[in-house]
């Protein structure tokens, strides 16, 4: 389905929307503003530049197959950062030994240069261990990895299928302290992998969630989350586990849809966030009924989960930059976020940075339309961006461009028999001073346009210092090197390591143990060293550095209103200010033209005596910059 649009006022391409799938990325965008520059055609290495020389691969484990990796809800990749240690775990099997149920922790204490010691874990009798979760438990001032436990957790199966969730912890010793529970899975229930955002805080608190899914495999439908807590036992040296799991229901359209779910904690774990991107119902808090983010936040160790305050992320001034407005008001931008598809197992990668503020990392897209029948659509010749949206810390949000996203998802009908997208992951330091994002794409431009899906991916690296408010280039660290376009199902740690002015982000992928191999094959995993970024690579201004002219608006008063309603607009310097008034249906049905307004306040005043009694937005605009708020009429 095509929809022809006209909107050269705003000098965009709105012609073609299509229903989901990403498009190659128009090349070319410019901001001198924020000092980003995407290359326009030649050569490639204009300002996205690579290091490939600098990057090794080691063998350090593998599996029966690629499924134990290849979803991103799991915990794959730990980083010590103290130690200069890496952990890693997974669903073990193929050539480096192990029966294919079995779990296996190998781990490395020298920036990942050797590994040493793995660790095998079998399942009890008659049950296989899938898609696992691993990280690790370190007493308080050890540096013995003998001493320390690999935390585990996962779904396990029998012959007659899914049959539970295990949870528990192993001595890196291998001889002793091997404590697994098995937790058959409840009547009623079809899917509850308990294997999302495994996490380890450094006051000994463990959290693991899941999303459950009720029914069987025929019929069945999504019951929000659950969160499965403990604290490490220094007397018992085993995990107590708080039991029921805390329940997280949050109630969406769609079908109670809820896609890219995940859990961090802030470094020092006294916050932590339980996320995924759905539809909430109440308008208050998504009042387009888009995909956007659904965030409960808890501050008692996970035993409680509570809705984060609401927040417009169409007011965010570089979605209206860079995204394509609606088709019925080309000055509203709806972004949404990019999960729900089928195809490309699309996920955000999320962190908490030093302040205890979440960061999503993920693809936005701007909506053809709010209207219910139309909802699904977006624009094929809109570039396709990955921000990082992320708190303030006031309420409020504010987002950054990483890059664009050069290739299509690969179906499932490829060599692999697996599809995938660009595995967008997050990383921060351990004090949560820089937060980093890693994904895999496949750049046309490099294969002689004879690759558009990302068939051939390398690896992308961007960083962002929370304390200088400046960024990185984004890197392509794999092309034209050893390993360029040999970056599959890629896993990072959300802990970077550290050594001196360098950072390093602990990266693993995966590839066939012999040649010719599909997803079913056998898998070597290999570490990827050697990338990441130096302090002096933090040079571009971030748009937090970027002073707003508009300090605030006011809601409007009165509000309900049937008449005159006005909105207090405080200016920091001079701007261009104009308001419109739209319907739920996005159409604009009173307006404000813009004009030059002086620093200071000013009153802009709504005459919604003529409006249908019902919801409506209102947005002032200064100098491009959206904020939006919503308004009843009576």
């Amino acid at each position: 389905m095509s929809i022809c649009l006209i909107a050269g006022a705003q000098q965009r391409d709105l012609s073609k929307v299509t229903k989901a799938e990403v498009r190659p990325v128009a090349y070319g965008y410019q901001n001198a503003e924020q000092g980003i520059t995407t290359p326009q055609g030649g050569d490639y290495l204009g300002g996205l530049y690579n290091r490939s020389g600098d990057i090794l691969k080691t063998p350090i484990s593998s599996s029966s197959n690629a499924y134990g990796i290849y979803t991103l809800d799991q915990t794959i990749l730990t980083a010590l950062p103290e130690l200069n240690m890496v952990v890693w775990g997974n669903r073990a099997g193929g050539p480096m030994g192990a029966t294919g149920n079995d779990l296996d922790i190998v781990y490395s204490t020298d920036l990942g240069s050797t590994w040493k010691n793995h660790t095998y874990i079998n399942p009890q009798a008659g049950l296989m261990f899938r898609y696992p979760s691993t990280t690790v438990y370190n007493p308080a001032g050890n540096t013995d990895p003998a001493n320390m436990y690999a935390i585990v957790s996962g779904p396990y199966t029998n012959s007659n299928g899914w049959a539970g969730e295990y949870f528990g912890s192993v001595k890196f010793d291998g001889t002793t302290d091997y404590h697994i529970t098995y937790e058959p899975i409840q009547t009623g229930v079809y899917i509850n992998h308990l294997n999302i955002g495994l996490t380890v805080t450094p006051n000994g608190n463990i959290h693991v969630a899941s999303d459950r899914i009720n029914g069987n495999a025929t019929t069945n439908s999504p019951a929000g989350w659950e969160v499965l807590n403990g604290a490490f036992n220094q007397t018992t040296h085993m995990v107590d586990w708080d039991l029921p799991r805390t329940a997280v229901n949050p109630m969406l359209n769609d079908d109670n849809r809820i896609d890219a779910s995940d859990l961090a904690f802030s470094p020092d774990g006294t916050v932590g966030y339980l996320l995924g991107t759905g539809i909430d119902p109440d308008e208050t808090y998504n009042p387009y009924g888009m995909e956007w983010p659904v965030i409960y936040k808890t501050v008692d160790n996970g035993a409680n989960f509570e809705k984060i305050q609401p927040f417009d992320f169409s007011t965010i001034g570089i979605f209206n930059e860079l995204l394509f407005p609606t088709s019925a008001n080309l000055d509203l931008v709806v972004p949404r976020w990019y999960n729900k598809w089928k195809g490309g197992n699309r996920a955000n990668g999320t962190t908490v940075d030093k302040n205890g503020n979440l960061h999503i990392a993920g693809i936005v897209r701007g909506t053809i339309s709010i209207h219910a029948d139309s909802a699904g659509y977006f624009y094929t010749k809109e570039p396709i961006y990955i921000f990082d949206v992320f708190m303030n810390g006031d309420g409020t949000w504010n987002a950054q461009l990483i890059d664009s996203v050069r290739s299509e998802t690969v179906p499932a009908e490829n060599p692999f028999k697996l599809d995938w997208d660009q595995r967008i992951q997050m990383s921060r330091t351990d004090d949560g001073s820089k937060v980093f994002v890693t994904w895999a794409d496949t750049d046309p431009k490099l294969w002689g346009g004879s690759v558009t899906s990302n068939l051939q991916p390398d690896i992308f690296t961007w960083a962002y210092d929370i304390n200088t408010h400046k960024y990185t280039l984004a890197v392509n660290n794999t092309q034209m090197g050893d390993y360029w376009g040999d970056n599959l199902w890629m896993r990072t740690s959300k802990v970077v390591l550290e050594s001196g002015s360098d950072y390093f982000v602990p990266i693993s992928t995966s590839s066939p143990s012999a040649p010719g191999g599909t997803a079913d094959n056998p898998m070597i995993h290999n570490y990827v060293s050697g990338i990441g970024f130096n302090e002096a690579e933090f040079t571009r201004v971030s748009v937090k550095d970027i002073e707003p002219s508009l300090s605030s608006i006011s809601q409007n008063f009165p509000n309900p209103t049937n008449g005159m309603s006005q909105v207090n607009v405080n200016l920091k310097k001079a701007a261009n200010v104009s308001l419109d008034v739209c319907n739920i249906m996005g159409q604009r049905v009173f307006e404000i033209p813009s004009a030059k307004l002086s620093e200071g306040n000013h009153i802009l005043t709504i005459n919604a005596s003529n409006l249908s009694a019902g919801i409506y937005t209102y947005s002032v605009i200064v100098n491009g910059e959206r904020s939006t708020r919503k308004m009843i009429v009576e």
